[in-house]
């Protein structure tokens, strides 16, 4: 059995996997929701418009699907990555690199069909929050494109990331904790901390921490990073997280 036809039997027969994948799309239409109810009338710009369907708010916010889809890969890899279950997938795919690869893929195909299927749902919602007008919204504008295709980039960045700490912690509950609370609690104490200890040529540097810098795909302006690097920048830590779960993949016992 290749390493992918594996992966593929167990998503199939992992019932926890479409329930944490419906969980993401209904957080996403939840979060898109409040936001347009609380705008109470159609966004003014394309690019507002395509901010309520992917970060759930205008301006570069951390979509909370993004969150919810990097806690629940951290936490999928604790099963399998103890135990009999791990001696039953070492003797099933004996080569890890191929496993290891196989597993990175299919959580990010996964991720960012359920991105896809996000975007429709949350654009579903907003058009029943704010009826026909929210319909004749240029979509085809700039940077309407781009912040669509940022949220997908976003969720399967977002899903490898936290498949990557899950293999490196054996899918540790704090670790997903701590993953999930980076974007929100963590990343900003830093950025306070840099603006009072460090001099001023050297305080932007929280801009490069991993959701900091991927929030940028989502934005329409402002000061920061541009979108491209934010998704180079996110992309990095992402494959550093990888790398890391490889090596120590390839060393671990199955015990």
């Amino acid at each position: 059995m290749t390493a992918i036809r594996y992966e593929l039997t167990r998503l199939r027969t992992v019932r926890a996997t479409w329930a944490t994948a419906l969980g993401v799309v209904a957080v996403g239409a939840a979060a898109t929701w409040v936001e347009a109810r609380d705008l109470e009338e159609v966004p003014a710009t394309a690019g507002h418009a395509a901010q309520v369907i992917t970060s759930g708010a205008p301006g570069a916010a951390t979509p909370l699907a993004a969150v919810v889809v990097a806690f629940a890969a951290v936490l999928s890899c604790g099963r399998e990555q103890r135990g009999a279950n791990l001696q039953t997938l070492l003797l099933t795919l004996p080569r890890r690199g191929p496993a290891l690869a196989a597993k990175a893929v299919v959580t990010a195909v996964l991720a960012g069909c359920v991105a896809v299927l996000g975007l429709a749902v949350n654009a579903l919602v907003a058009d029943a929050v704010f009826g026909p007008a929210f319909r004749d919204v240029g979509w085809g504008h700039v940077p309407v494109p781009r912040l669509l295709a940022g949220y997908v980039i976003y969720l399967v960045l977002a899903a490898v990331l936290g498949f990557a700490v899950g293999v490196l912690t054996r899918g540790s509950a704090a670790a997903a904790v701590a993953v999930a609370a980076l974007p929100w609690t963590v990343e900003p104490l830093i950025g306070r901390a840099a603006d009072v200890v460090l001099a001023e040529p050297y305080r932007d540097w929280d801009a490069y921490l991993p959701f900091s810098a991927a929030d940028r795909m989502l934005s329409t302006g402002g000061p920061g990073l541009a979108p491209g690097t934010g998704a180079f920048v996110f992309g990095c830590w992402t494959v550093a997280a990888l790398l890391g779960a490889a090596v120590v993949f390839a060393r671990r016992d199955a015990v």
